[in-house]
Order: structure tokens, then sequence, then C-alpha cells
């Protein structure tokens, strides 16, 4: 009997392992389908998101939401600049702010993990190791790279205040949520990339790269809407074809270089007189500029005023000190035609005042 009973008593020690380890296994399915559910919602969240600050935000909010107050970091790798940057994290229902973090600052853990490439956990006594630390000292944190192909583009820190450790659950969600932070940090990298190409891009394409006023074609783009209109109510408008006289002594007495430092001077000069006006390279050592609302007289002393500004400016073209000049034609427009029709006479008129020996200035209607 006595061998009949410890048979039993195994057998029951069996059943009821096998019990406990089906609880485990039903406990644990059950939190990877509830992981699942959260993280297949707030990743559709997180993937939607344009912006990091918006992200970790997001994701802070779930978080909070699901496991108790916590902090949420997300920071942009920059081996380029060896630097850590673009932190946001956020606490207590708020956004901190946080400076980068240089590639020689070694007590950072976030650096830690982005540099090794691999994720680190401190829970309870090992907490009291780590030295920095954002808002509150927390009892657990997590960091994780995010790692993109081979490239580490990111990490990700998860820290709670309420629990010296993490449930497993909370691990298997932030691990199940660090893929999709990867692809919506990369995208909104790439995003801002494109977005910086396209901004220089929109830049070439309206103004001049050497002086930085208006090329010829964005002038007359953006000058033909402020003359249909002033023509609309009736108000004159000018155009102002400016050359430099003899600039071509600067270049070939003084160098290249010298000659781009006047005309970038000359440039500056035209954006400080023509006020309210638009200004444009047209090309080489020619400029044109246009101007609505004032009179015959106003645009004439207007020309009169940049021709003793420019020799002012004391640009000499050569060794001898003679001082570079500057001539101006000047059309008042009066028949509402397409503003580059106009060149034509407003080119006849610089030419008369590159061959008036005084002035310099011609001054006509169409």
């Amino acid at each position: 009997m006595e061998i009949n009973g410890r048979k039993n008593d195994g057998l029951l020690e069996e059943i009821n392992y096998i019990k406990e380890e089906l609880y485990k296994e039903k406990l644990k399915l059950q939190r990877e389908r509830k992981a699942f559910y959260f993280v297949k919602k707030l990743a559709k969240v997180i993937v939607s998101t344009n912006s990091i600050k918006e992200m970790s935000k997001k994701v802070y909010e779930s978080m909070r939401q699901a496991y108790g107050e916590c902090t949420i970091g997300i920071a942009v790798n920059s081996p380029e600049r060896e630097r850590v940057c673009n932190c946001f994290y956020h606490e207590m229902d708020r956004c901190l702010d946080f400076e980068d973090i240089p590639y020689n600052e070694k007590e950072s853990k976030l650096l830690k993990t982005i540099l090794h490439e691999r994720e680190f956990l401190y829970s309870g006594e090992r907490v009291r190791e780590l030295t920095k630390f954002v808002g509150s000292v927390p009892r657990a944190c997590y960091f994780a790279p995010l790692k993109m192909e081979k490239e580490v583009i990111g990490a990700f820190t998860y820290q709670s205040y309420e629990r010296d450790e993490f449930s497993l659950e909370e691990l298997e969600v932030c691990r199940e949520l660090v893929p999709f932070m990867t692809i919506a940090l990369n995208n909104t990298l790439q995003n801002k990339k494109i977005l910086e190409v396209n901004r220089v891009l929109q830049k070439h394409s309206k103004y001049d790269e050497l002086t930085g006023i208006y090329n010829r074609r964005y002038f007359y783009e953006i000058f033909e809407e402020k003359y249909r209109k002033a023509w609309k109510h009736g108000e004159k408008t000018f155009l102002y074809l400016m050359d430099l006289n003899n600039f071509k002594g600067v270049n070939d007495n003084f160098g290249h270089h010298r000659g781009d430092l006047a005309l970038k001077r000359v440039g500056e000069i035209l954006k400080g007189r023509f006020i309210g006006g638009d200004v444009g390279r047209f090309g080489g050592d020619e400029f044109l500029c246009g101007l609505t609302g004032i009179t015959s007289q106003e645009a004439l002393e207007l020309a009169q005023r940049v021709t003793t500004d420019i020799h002012d400016e004391d640009i000499s073209y050569n060794f001898l000190g003679s001082r570079v000049g500057i001539s101006i034609g000047i059309l008042e427009l009066e028949s509402g035609r397409v503003l580059r029709d106009y060149f034509k006479e407003l080119d006849n008129n610089l030419y008369r005042a590159k061959r008036s020996s005084i002035t310099k200035i011609y001054m006509s209607k169409e």
C-alpha cells in the first residue's frame, strides 16, 4: 500500500505540475495577446506621426495609461556630429527639454545603448548606479537602440517610477514597439532630408546664388503680380535695368573674388534703396529692379541716389583708383503688357544711359 501510495503521490505531483505549466502557458498566451493588441493599436499611431516629439508623446500617453506614470524618451543618433540629438522626453504629462549628448559623455546610458547597439535593462538596486536621469529618479529603466538595417539611427528609453522591475508584459510591449518606432523615426528623418533638399532647391530656383537677390526668372514672376495690381489701381510702375561701368576691370585687375564681393555689395545697396519693390540679378553685372506707387520724379531721384551710393562705395577697377560707376535705364510702364515684353525698350534706355557722359541715367515712358 505504501508503494501504491507513493505512486499516487507522484502521479498527483505530476498532474499538478502539468496543471501549473498549462496555467503559466495560459497566462503567457493571455499576456501576449494583450500585448499584441496593445502594440497593434499603438503601432498604427506611431507610423502615422510626422515628428519625433509627437511620436514620443503618443507612446508616453499609451504606456502611462496602461502601466502607470513613466518617462518615454526618443533620440536621434548623429554620428557625423558625434552626438545624440533631438532628444524628446515625456514625463508627468509634459515634454522635457534635454540637451544633446556628445559621444564623450560616458555616463549616458542612452548613448551606451547606441554605441553598443544593444538593449540595457536596469531595475531595483541597479538603478542607483545610474548617474543621469530625466526628471525624477525612476525605479526601473529600459534602453534599446533603434536600428535600421546596419545603422543605429536613434534610441528609445522607457523608465518606470512605480515598480522596481518591469513586468514581462511591459518588456514585451517595449520590444515589439521598437521596430515600429524605428520605421517611424527613419521616415521622419528621411522626410526632413527631403524637405531640406526641397528648401535648398526652392531657394536656388528663386535667388541668385552669389548676391542672394532674386534671379531674373523669379523677379519677373514676383514683380508681375505687383505690376498687375498697380496697373489695375492706376498706380505708376517703373522698371530699372542697371549695368556697372568698367566692371570688367575689377575682375581683370583684382580677381574674380574681388569682383564677386563688389556684386554682393551692389545687391545689398539696391535692396536697401528699393524698399517695397523688388531687386533681381539680370546676369553678369546687370541688375533688374521694379517699383510701384511712386511718381516719375521720385523714380528719377531714386536712380540718382543709387548712382551716388555706388560711387561712394569706392569700387576700383584699376590700380589708379578709378571707380566703378553704374548706368541706369528706366521705363515707365503704361500699356499692361507682360513684363518681359518691355525688355527691348528698357535695354534701349540703358544703352542711352551708358552713352550719357554725365548722369548715366535715362528714363522714358513706353
